[in-house]
């Protein structure tokens, strides 16, 4: 039993600097979202950027979870048979094993239906954006502003492009978490290496899962920071890139029809075994 403390330790101290990262990167990540909200103002329905934002922050906050806590948490521990291990120790290790492919499973169950509605938002966006193409919401005022006014609003519009940079940074730096997480990690093929010859589809769970975290990183590092520059009433870029939206959704949704087969088999090897 020694050693076990300063592990256990070192684990929770990991988990809440990933808990503490995770929340920095969504309120990043909400400032982004509220600018796109204001773009979208009076030209498409509340409940459509509310299913935007509601669907993005879960998506962030689960492959957060996914590939900085979950996935590490699975591969610490060895799934194969160890010398001078005892018959509890094997229990243990097994019942570690079986509960994390669980959450994984949970996890990725939680990503389809954010997925669905994230389609489903960003569909509804571009109807609306076809349908009230080049219209602006009318906010001009005849009457000059004041000197003062202008500074004020000259240091409101620094201030908010500060916190901007500030949320894109956040933002970037999760993703940069995530990349170095999953790149330290065994691959799944290797690490339950003496399942293949029963679970042979067992390499599609790491291409899989690569595909997700290249999808992730497009669409929180590319997709919706490039909304941030982009000129007002220019449609047809935001036509793009909810496009590109739309086509990350439905390949995270790809990747979770994927995964079920193999990550089944698993859970119900390490289930069988557990209960031996």
């Amino acid at each position: 039993m020694k050693g076990q403390l300063p592990k256990e330790e070192k684990a929770d101290t990991g988990n809440e600097d990933a808990d503490e990262s995770r929340q920095l990167g969504v309120v990043g990540l909400s400032l982004i979202l509220g600018q796109i909200a204001t773009y979208f103002q009076h030209r498409t329905y509340a409940d459509d950027i509310d299913v935007l934002s509601f669907s993005l922050r879960h998506l962030f906050c689960r492959i957060d979870y996914l590939y900085r806590t979950v996935l590490p948490d699975l591969l610490s521990v060895s799934s194969a048979p160890m010398a001078e291990e005892s018959r509890f120790e094997d229990l243990l290790r097994h019942q570690h094993i079986w509960t994390k492919l669980r959450t994984i499973k949970y996890t990725l169950n939680r990503l389809e239906p954010l997925c669905n509605l994230l389609g489903d938002a960003t569909e509804c966006m571009l109807d609306v954006l076809d349908m009230t193409g080049g219209e602006t919401p009318a906010h001009k005022n005849s009457t000059p502003t004041p000197a003062s006014e202008e500074n004020e609003l000259e240091w409101m519009q620094t201030l908010s492009h500060e916190r901007l940079e500030q949320a894109l940074t956040a933002v970037m730096e999760s993703l940069a978490d995530w990349q170095e997480s999953y790149n330290d990690l065994t691959l799944l093929v290797d690490h339950f290496s003496h399942l293949a010859p029963a679970i042979p589809e067992l390499i599609q769970l790491d291409e899989a899962f690569t595909i997700v975290l290249d999808s992730a990183g497009a669409i929180f590092g590319d997709i919706l920071p490039s909304f941030q520059a982009l000129a007002a009433g220019d449609d047809d870029a935001v036509a793009t890139l909810l496009f590109d939206l739309m086509h990350q959704a439905d390949q995270l949704l790809a990747q979770y029809d994927t995964v079920l087969e193999p990550l089944h088999a698993l859970i119900e090897q390490f289930a069988l075994k557990s209960n031996r």
